[in-house]
């Protein structure tokens, strides 16, 4: 903080740079990094003095032959750990990727005296040489390169716009914004997404002209569930870089989430009319008519994507989903299996596919699937729920009430688990532990009436016909019309022969249409 309120003559970019070292990468020690960047300009210093150059365009060379070379620093593969962008990792490892190689390669002349400049287009970073006279664009991933500024033009395609700051020379505080937006991007890479909301947002009050970072920080917004916050950084980052797809895509992505659906159907258009191959918009656009029923589009964009790449395993699936909710199980049932053939081990295709088989009275094929995606996933809550209904309609009590212990072990509040374990209890007689179960469900949902009864029958199962009642009642409470329970706390009355509240819900349980025992018929007719 104390960093970005000086004045850029103030700072230097290597201090800085080991500072956040310390903040956000491994404790260590500045001085002892900052002496290593120092001999390495007094090491190019006395090169230059000995070919008697002065340090202005002619010296790129002298530094790239040192540090390339020599020292062979290099490009690591991805940019994917955050602390390859570190200036003590690349000091030590001899390893960088663009902006942190180009960091050091700043601090280096910033020491020497070179007129160089941090440059940022959108997913690269590069540094160049300016002195008003002569201009270079220097690649620090290709050992000092020199590249003309059509090259990123035309790969990178920044924004031609004056109020971004792509393409032009960098101050200090906004090469440190840029550092900050690829920390942001690293710690997303491995899911620390805490470090990724505070480093990007750092990023984008350094450099709000930034595209990019915007678009970054929206994803992290995405991921944390703030839907609207990701929205209004999407909407940024589309004023300053225009349109970019992926970010007609994101933007889409969060619309669906929070259900405004025609705004999320404009969006992925908008990304399709930009890259009409880009299959993340043909399937998030069909999962927005698929949530809204229009069944037919769902499929129509699905059946696209396919067309654009007959492999793409996750079209197929989605598809499967479509037909699913179409209850047309035998078409879900040929796009799940395309899905598994392409890619065996996609989640939730084996899985949906037991469902299928499950809705088709397949059952043994849809043990087999929920198996293999158990499998697959063994923390997969919904295949236990699915096999223990398959067991459920087997007849196989015991293996039902196994899965359902499995899932509860995963997953301790699930209502549905409690419930139908609770219900196996029932079929197996064993009482004690059926009310164990119904009771933790209605820990979690006090006012579930399907389960205050099956309480109350567990009770009098076991003759405890007072606790029975005090269930029967309660569920009497939320259903005053239930001719079932009535039946059930009439039996209940006469079990204790109390024949007055016995007959007062016989009469009750037979005026709403309930085929009362004769038995109990008979004491209202006395």
């Amino acid at each position: 903080d104390k960093i970005l309120q000086m004045d850029e003559h103030q700072i230097d970019l290597c201090t800085a740079s080991l500072v956040l070292s310390n903040e956000w990468g491994s404790p260590k020690t500045l001085h002892r990094y900052r002496n290593k960047v120092d001999q390495m300009a007094e090491e190019i210093l006395e090169r230059l003095e000995e070919k008697r150059l002065i340090a202005d365009y002619r010296a790129i060379p002298i530094v790239n032959e040192y540090l390339f070379d020599e020292l062979m620093f290099m490009t690591v593969e991805t940019a994917d750990n955050p602390e390859d962008l570190f200036l003590h990792t690349v000091i030590d490892e001899r390893r960088g990727y663009c902006l942190s190689l180009s960091v050091l390669y700043l601090s280096i002349a910033e020491r020497i005296g070179m007129p160089l400049y941090g440059v940022v287009v959108p997913g690269h970073f590069f540094v160049r040489y300016d002195d008003g006279l002569n201009k270079y664009n220097i690649e620090t991933t290709s050992k000092g390169g020199i590249a003309p500024d059509q090259h990123y033009i035309d790969k990178f395609k920044p924004p031609d716009k004056d109020n971004s700051l792509y393409m032009k020379n960098l101050t200090k505080k906004q090469t440190l914004g840029c550092f900050f937006n690829n920390l942001g991007n690293s710690y997303s890479a491995v899911n620390e997404i805490d470090n990724a909301r505070i480093a990007l947002e750092r990023a984008v009050k350094i450099n709000p002209n930034m595209g990019e970072a915007h678009t970054n920080l929206g994803n992290i917004y995405l991921k944390k569930g703030w839907f609207q916050d990701a929205i209004d950084q999407y909407l940024i980052s589309i004023e300053i870089i225009g349109g970019e797809y992926k970010t007609h895509n994101n933007i889409a992505n969060a619309y669906s989430i929070a259900e405004q659906y025609q705004k999320a159907i404009y969006h992925y258009n908008k990304c399709i009319n930009l890259k009409p191959d880009f299959l993340d918009a043909y399937r998030g656009l069909a999962d927005v008519y698929r949530k809204q029923k229009i069944f037919n589009k769902a499929v129509y964009g699905l059946k696209k994507a396919i067309n654009i790449d007959i492999n793409d395993a996750k079209s197929y699936k989605q598809l499967g989903d479509v037909y699913m909710d179409m209850t047309n199980h035998g078409a879900a049932i040929t796009q799940y299996q395309k899905a598994i053939a392409l890619s065996p081990g996609l989640a939730g295709a084996n899985t949906n596919l037991a469902y299928a088989y499950y809705n088709t009275s397949r059952l043994d094929e849809a043990v087999q699937h929920f198996n293999t995606a158990l499998g697959l996933d063994p923390y997969d809550i919904n295949a236990y729920f699915g096999l223990a209904l398959t067991y459920n309609a087997l007849g196989f009590t015991d293996s039902e009430i196994e899965t359902y212990l499995a899932l509860l072990q995963i997953e301790p509040n699930s209502l549905g688990a409690l419930q139908n374990l609770g219900n196996a209890y029932i079929t197996k007689q064993m009482y004690d532990q059926a009310i164990e179960q119904y009771s933790k469900a209605l820990n979690i949902f006090p006012e579930n009436a399907t389960i205050l009864y099956n309480l109350g029958v567990a009770y009098a199962n076991l003759e405890n016909y007072e606790m029975a009642i005090e269930e029967y009642s309660k569920v009497i409470s939320l259903e005053p019309d239930n001719a079932t329970v009535h039946n059930a706390i009439a039996i209940s009355y006469y079990m204790l022969k109390e024949r007055d509240l016995c007959k007062k819900h016989v009469r009750i349980a037979h005026s709403l249409g309930f085929k009362v025992q004769p038995e109990l018929l008979k004491l209202i007719k006395d």
